[in-house]
């Protein structure tokens, strides 16, 4: 978040309304923006399709492409992209900042490779036409990268033109779908993901160009010399996977049951319960948005004070006034923060069933979305906590409550569908998250209580990089040999 704390900090001193609504702009594009981008895009093209008349078959293929590229593509690159995270902090705080742009182009390729293999036995089976197949793909595929793409977007400081580029993109995607449709000889589906492969598209290329501006070109072509992340970092990797897949995992369960319908002979999802997960996950948005304004211009210069104080020999009395001020501040930033967002959820449980019923939605459906409102309070609050622990590079803690929080959504989950059928919908999640965030924070607490220890005994006497599969390969890629390493890493 270097960038964007930068910027964030400079906005704020300005101590205008302005100041804020920009500051509190640049974070919401930067947290938020791929999914308000999608979520805009995918209303837009519903609109045009009630327009046109478009037969409900049609409609629901798109919706089965979309949500499938959506969601496989976070489950899929989650754990690289967080990983990918500590080796964009070395090369910002080394300066190098050709290794940047390399890394980028390698973890695209890392994620494009695995994302080709995983449509090619997905859609193998498919009744579906080819060009359907294609699109779909190039849809999955463009949203592996700008998940890659938001880690480093944080670094860049262009925030007016990012929002040009989420902006010229959504359009873009709304007039290519619109001029299909008005000729009337494609179906519609195709129309509509073909729009959004331009959208999306138009992005991609908005960040790359962006962000090569920024960095430069790549040095030296290692483009792979990050793949040694993961073997250091392979905590950090399994904690963001464990999120993603508890993230989803209701959804991935509740396809296969009564809820469930197959589009195409391939997508089989459930459009009501995951319209209503869509809508409660859209109240937590606040919560992300003011976490990054927190973090960077509150949390962060006490975090910078007390290790600042360790690292340049400070004595007990300013480690420990440090500490103090550290840890008060995360404590009230926490919960102003869970306070702020608890009111967004009152205002969305107030208004958010009567709005499901306009758009179509059973009453007896809508009334999940009272449960699912809080499952995602929680859910957004443990993620909080888990980013808070991964600040003092607690990964062991991390890893276990997004180990517990997936743990909890999988037994809960197929208990409560094996015992009460359909009536356990959305309650199981409510359950397992409400666990995860109780456990969250008692262990934060006890961490905080901790924290000199952590910090001072927790660590390793001599500090060795774990050497495994990730690391050989780097090494064979560009001929690193033994006597090498040392300085390499």
């Amino acid at each position: 978040m270097a960038g964007v704390g930068f910027e964030l900090k400079k906005l704020f001193k300005a101590r205008t309304a302005t100041g804020k609504l920009k500051a509190y702009s640049a974070s919401l594009v930067i947290t938020t923006g791929p999914f308000i981008l999608l979520a805009g895009m995918m209303l837009t093209i519903q609109g045009l399709f009630a327009k046109a008349q478009v037969p409900q078959s049609e409609s629901l293929l798109f919706i089965g492409t979309t949500v499938y590229a959506f969601v496989f593509s976070q489950i899929l690159s989650s754990g690289f992209v967080t990983a990918q995270t500590r080796y964009l902090a070395d090369c910002l705080s080394e300066k190098r900042y050709g290794d940047i742009t390399a890394s980028l182009f390698g973890i695209n390729a890392l994620l494009l490779g695995l994302g080709a293999l995983a449509a090619f036995l997905f859609y193998l089976p498919s009744p579906l036409p080819w060009v359907d197949k294609v699109l779909g793909y190039l849809f999955f595929s463009e949203m592996l990268l700008i998940w890659s793409q938001g880690v480093y977007l944080t670094a860049v400081r262009q925030f007016k033109g990012l929002v040009l580029g989420y902006l010229a993109g959504a359009v873009a995607g709304g007039l290519v779908t619109g001029v299909l449709l008005t000729g009337g000889e494609l179906p519609a589906a195709r129309c509509g993901v073909a729009g959004v492969d331009v959208g999306m598209g138009m992005i991609v290329l908005t960040f790359y160009l962006a962000l090569y501006d920024y960095f430069g070109p790549p040095r030296q072509g290692r483009v792979f010399w990050f793949l040694s992340i993961l073997d250091q970092h392979w905590k950090v990797f399994l904690e963001a996977m464990a999120y993603s897949l508890g993230l989803f995992l209701p959804n991935l369960m509740i396809w296969q049951g009564s809820w469930g319908t197959v589009v195409g002979g391939t997508y089989r999802f459930a459009p009501v319960y995951d319209i209503i997960t869509c809508y409660a996950f859209l109240s937590i948005l606040p919560l992300r948005t003011m976490f990054v304004v927190s973090a960077e211009t509150e949390f962060y210069d006490r975090y910078a004070i007390y290790f600042d104080a360790i690292i340049h020999k400070g004595n007990y009395r300013d480690i420990e006034d440090g500490r103090q001020t550290l840890l008060f501040t995360m404590w009230f930033e926490l919960r102003k923060l869970m306070g702020f967002q608890f009111l967004f959820t009152l205002l969305a449980l107030a208004g958010g069933t009567y709005v499901l019923t306009l758009a179509n939605v059973d009453f007896e459906a809508a009334n999940l979305y009272d449960i699912l409102l809080m499952a995602a309070y929680f859910t957004g609050v443990t993620e909080v906590i888990s980013i808070l622990f991964l600040y003092f590079d607690a990964q062991e803690q991390a890893l276990r409550l997004m180990g517990l929080y997936f743990l909890g959504t999988l037994v809960l989950g197929l208990g409560g569908i094996a015992l009460f059928g359909e009536s356990s919908y959305g309650f199981t999640f409510f359950l397992s998250s409400g666990l995860a965030l109780f456990y969250g924070l008692h262990s934060l607490d006890h961490f905080a209580d901790r924290l000199n220890y952590y910090i001072f005994c927790g660590q390793p006497m001599f500090y060795r990089p774990r050497v495994s599969f990730m690391t050989h390969l780097r090494d064979k890629l560009y001929g690193v040999k033994e006597s090498q390493k040392g300085g390499s890493l």
